[in-house]
Formats: structure tokens, sequence, C-alpha cells
């Protein structure tokens, strides 16, 4: 697939000659790497004009997590192939409106025996953060430039199969943990329903991600009770965790070099949310960046749009003025429903983007609550560094539920 670069509105809210001159870099740099990674891809058909992804007839008619469909695929890291067989599988599932909406998740099975009673599964939550379907796991996966798929070849070797799921929805509502928890949940259920992966109702599932994939693992965790009980979830482990987006205003305009994430989470709650009016209040140019972040990834956020100030693109004095957004953020905030599985909480002391005093409010919660947390605050590293860190401590719990 030939890359194309969005064409990006001129920027009038760099404050300095030294950040113009950063910026220009960043849209440069992310233009060659893309162009080279393309060439060490193998051409799979986007999402767009590929036939599986069409939603189905008559969703009304199926329950949520019911397989609509399903086809065997191959897994690749760059153009190196997985050794695991793995099919997608398409589903039906519920978005906030309660409408019915189909989604897709890739389930891997290990081609070596599980040495315990019952092959257990890791459903694993990529960080998509994306505003388009070209980081959906279903898709990176088989184009061979999913970044997160050596943890998941972690497990693989474990013996563990490992389900991940496109969980942003129809709309890529990027930031929307409502949507995640139950494309997740839904995904899980499809999987095991689906025959040739072998799986029943016993099957031992655990969930894990990271930042944005923390986020999609944590609500689908206080879901489970109530939307599907019947899963056998023994436990979650989550890290770089976004809790709540309202208790630090200012990472909407703090001009920070990862400020492109927020205009992708403004811009993918909206989508979910009819209540906010983001097109109604912002200037011409944000609209045109807006119209330009359309389909980008979590790449082409960060490097596209470093040390914006929201406010310069507003008609209204902040983000949370804007009508509706304040409501639609904390419709998502974590801590709303209690899980009943075991988690593994971790997060930088230092985490330059997530403030790790939501997360110890989160614990305290849970804890008062009953929930059985382990929690570790990692005092060096930052959110990447920790990302890598925390990996021996989350398989190790993982490993201890599973049995």
């Amino acid at each position: 697939m030939k890359y194309r670069r969005p064409v990006l509105p001129p920027r009038t809210d760099l404050r300095s000659r030294r950040k113009r001159v950063a910026a220009r870099v960043m849209v440069r740099g992310l233009d060659l790497a893309e162009r080279l990674m393309s060439r060490m891809l193998v051409e799979v058909t986007p999402p767009a004009d590929d036939p599986f992804y069409r939603v189905s007839e008559n969703l009304e008619a199926f329950c949520p997590g019911e397989v609509l469909d399903g086809r065997p695929v191959e897994v690749r890291s760059l153009r190196r192939l997985v050794k695991a067989d793995a099919w997608q599988v398409k589903f039906r599932s519920t978005d906030t409106r309660g409408a019915a909406v189909s989604g897709v998740t890739t389930v891997m099975i290990p081609r070596r025996s599980f040495t315990g009673s019952v092959r257990p599964m890791l459903a694993y939550q990529c960080a998509i953060d994306s505003l388009g379907a070209a980081a959906d796991p279903s898709y990176t996966l088989r184009h061979g430039n999913q970044k997160e798929l050596p943890l998941m070849a972690r497990a693989l070797r474990r013996g563990w199969a490992v389900v991940t799921t496109d969980y942003t929805g129809p709309r890529h509502a990027f930031g929307v943990g409502l949507v995640a928890a139950r494309f997740v949940l839904d995904g899980i259920r499809a999987a095991i329903a689906f025959e040739p992966a072998g799986f029943d109702a016993a099957t031992p599932i655990g969930l894990w991600g990271y930042s944005g994939g923390g986020q999609a693992t944590v609500s689908a965790a206080e879901q489970h009770p109530s939307y599907a009980p019947e899963l056998n979830i023994v436990g979650a482990v989550a890290g770089g965790v976004p809790v709540d987006a309202t208790s630090s205003p200012r990472i909407f305009d703090d001009g920070s070099m990862f400020s492109g994430l927020a205009v992708g989470a403004c811009i993918g709650v909206s989508r979910e949310f009819p209540d906010v009016d983001l097109l109604g209040t912002i200037t011409p140019q944000g609209q045109a960046m807006v119209a330009s972040a359309a389909e980008m990834t979590l790449e082409q956020l960060t490097m596209s749009f470093p040390f914006l100030h929201w406010g310069d693109y507003l008609t209204v004095p902040g983000v949370f003025e804007i009508p509706g957004m304040r409501t639609a953020f904390e419709a998502n905030r974590l801590g709303q429903a209690t899980p009943t599985t075991t988690l593994y909480l971790y997060h930088a002391v230092h985490d330059q983007n997530l403030a790790i005093a939501d997360v110890d409010r989160l614990v305290e919660k849970y804890r008062r609550e009953g929930v059985d947390v382990t929690y570790r605050r990692f005092r060096f590293g930052e959110h990447i560094i920790v990302m890598f860190t925390g990996v021996p401590s989350s398989l190790r719990f993982l490993s201890e539920r599973f049995g």
C-alpha cells in the first residue's frame, strides 16, 4: 500500500523558531520513515477495500459476541512469518448508543503444546491510539508492522493462545473506554465460540495492555461483571493507564511534544458522543487540522502535531468548554465500576504524559471496594521505558493466574 502523507494546514500556534524548525523536521522524518517502512512490509488489502470487514446484514439478529465470519490469516513481523495458526473472526458487538455493530479479532494459537492442563488465552490489547484502520491489529499483524507483536510473541512462546481485538469500533473512537470494553469482551466471546481455535467455557483468560491498551484492559475488567460475567477472566494486567483526562486539563494545551495524542483523543471521543460539538467550537484552521487528522495513526498524530496549543484553534476558553466534551470524557473515566478479577497495575512515577496520582487514587478506590490489586510504582524510567521494564513482572503475574 503506497503511503500518502496527509496535507497538513499551516501552524500558527508555534511559539518559537526552535519549535517551528523541530515541527518541520518531525513531519519530514515521519514521511521518510513511512516510505522506508513501506518497502519492508508485505502488501495486504487495506480494511476499507477488504470484503471481510464489510458490515453484515441483520446485525440485530445476532447476540453480542456471536461469530459472523472467520478466515485463516498469516501473521508477520516485517516479512517474517510468525509460527502460529491464526484466524480473523468477525463478531457482533454494541456501541455506546446501544446499536449493533461488527468488529474483528485476531486469534493466534502457538504450534507448541501447553504444559499445563488447559491452554490459557491472553487477550492482549494493543495501544491502537489511532483514528483510522491502519493501526488496527487485524491489519498490522498481517502487514508486518505491529509494534507490540514481540510482547504477544512472549506469550505464544509460553504456549498461551493470544487474542487481540480491533477495539475502537467502526468509528475508530480513539480513547473511548466504553467502546473498547465491549469490543474486547465480545472479541473474547467470539474467540471462544470459534470452533477451529479449540477453546471452551472453562478456558482461563488473562487481560494485558499498556497505555491506550491499558485503558482498554481496565475498562474491560470493570465491565466484565455486568457485560460478560460468563467469561472466566482470572486476572488483568495494565500499565501506563490513562485514568481520567479531566484531571489534567493542561495536557490539552501545554505545547508538549506529544500533544498530537490529545488532538486524537478529542476527535475520537467526539465521534462516539454526538453531543460533543467539536467542529462548532474551533476555528476554520482548526477544522482543517481535524480533517487532516481523520485517519492518522499514533505516530502520525505525534509527529504531525507536536507542541500544539489547542487554545489557538478554539472559539471557547478551553477544551472542556466545548459543549459535551467534559461529559464525554467523564463517562470514560476509570473507577466507575468495580472489577471482580485480580489486577496487577504498574506505572512510571515520572510518566511524562499520565499523572501517577490518578493511578494512585484508582488503586485506593479499588482496594476500598475489595478488589485484589497488586500495584507497582516504577521509580526509574518514564512512559516508554516502563512499557518494557514492566514486561517480566506482567508475565510472571499472568503465569501465576494461569497455573
